[in-house]
C-alpha cells in the first residue's frame, strides 16, 4: 500500500497499548503503522495492522520520535487523519443502557487532564463525552496517549454551543449535574442513579455562568483535609467512582 505523506494536521497514536487498542476497534481510522521493534508485542501489531490492510514500516526508534515530537512512544506509533467525532444525536440514539452518564468538558485546555479524565471515564463506565468547539482541548496525540486506549472506546461529540446541547439532553430525560466547590449537595447525598450528564468545569474557571445555570444539581465533593478542591481529572473521577457505586448498589 502507498503511503500518504503526513500532513500538519495528522494525529499520531504512540505506545503498545494505545496502538492495540486502536487496531482492535474500528472506530478509528489508521492510516499507516511505523514500528522500530520486532518483539512478540509488535509482531501482534503487525498482524493486527496487516489484517486491516494498514501500511506497515520500520524506522528507528529516533527517526520515530521526530515524526510524533517526543521519545515516549515504544517504538510504537500509528499515524490517523483525524479522530473521528460522533454526533450528540448519535449518543441519545443508542439504547437507555449505553446512553449515560455522560461526561461533559466545559472549556477543559490540559491535554493530560482530558486524557486522564478519558480513561477514568471509560473505566467506570461513562458511555461518552462531550466538548465545546471553543475554547477547549480536542482530541491530540497527548489526549490519546495518556487516556491509555479509552480513546478507542469512549465516542466523543464536539459541539458549537454547549449550552444548546445541555437542553437537548435534558429534553431526551437526562439530568445534568454540575461540580462546583460551591455546590448545594454533595455528590454522597444526591442521587446518581437517574438519567446523568456529568459536567466538569474548566481547571481554572470551572464551569461558566451560563452552563452552571443550566444545571439541574449543583454537586460538591466534601473536602477531608486542608485543600478545598481537586483538578479536573480527579474530581471527575471521583464523582464518576461515586455514581458507579450507587448504580451498583441498586442492581
Amino acid at each position: 500500500m502507498k503511503t500518504r505523506p503526513v500532513q500538519a494536521q495528522d494525529i499520531w497514536i504512540t505506545g503498545f497499548n494505545p496502538g492495540r487498542e486502536a487496531l482492535l476497534t474500528d472506530r478509528i481510522p489508521v492510516l499507516e503503522m511505523i514500528l522500530s521493534r520486532s518483539d512478540p508485542r509488535c509482531r501482534e501489531l503487525l498482524a493486527l495492522g496487516t489484517s486491516r490492510g494498514i501500511s506497515v514500516r520500520q524506522e528507528s526508534r529516533e527517526a520515530i520520535s521526530a515524526l510524533v515530537g517526543h521519545s515516549h512512544h515504544q517504538g510504537v506509533a500509528l499515524r490517523v487523519r483525524e479522530y473521528p467525532y460522533v454526533s450528540v444525536e448519535s449518543l441519545l440514539e443508542r439504547p437507555p443502557d449505553e446512553r449515560e452518564p455522560l461526561v461533559i468538558l466545559d472549556c477543559l485546555q490540559d491535554p493530560q487532564n482530558f486524557g486522564a479524565l478519558m480513561r477514568s471515564a471509560c473505566f467506570l463506565g461513562a458511555k461518552g463525552v462531550i466538548v465545546p468547539r471553543d475554547r477547549s482541548v480536542g482530541i491530540t496525540g497527548t489526549v490519546i496517549k495518556v487516556a491509555s486506549g479509552a480513546i478507542s472506546y469512549l465516542p466523543v461529540a464536539m459541539v458549537g454551543n454547549l449550552a444548546r446541547t445541555l437542553d437537548q439532553l435534558k429534553e431526551r430525560g437526562i439530568w445534568i449535574a454540575g461540580l462546583d466547590v460551591e455546590g448545594n449537595s454533595s455528590i454522597y447525598e444526591a442521587d446518581l442513579t437517574v438519567p446523568l450528564g456529568l459536567v466538569v468545569g474548566n481547571e481554572q474557571k470551572g464551569m461558566r455562568p451560563l452552563i452552571r445555570k443550566a444545571c439541574d444539581l449543583l454537586l460538591r465533593i466534601p473536602a477531608g483535609g486542608p485543600l478545598q478542591s481537586l483538578n479536573a481529572a480527579t474530581a471527575g473521577a471521583v464523582a464518576l467512582a461515586e455514581i458507579q457505586r450507587q448504580r451498583i448498589r441498586n442492581e
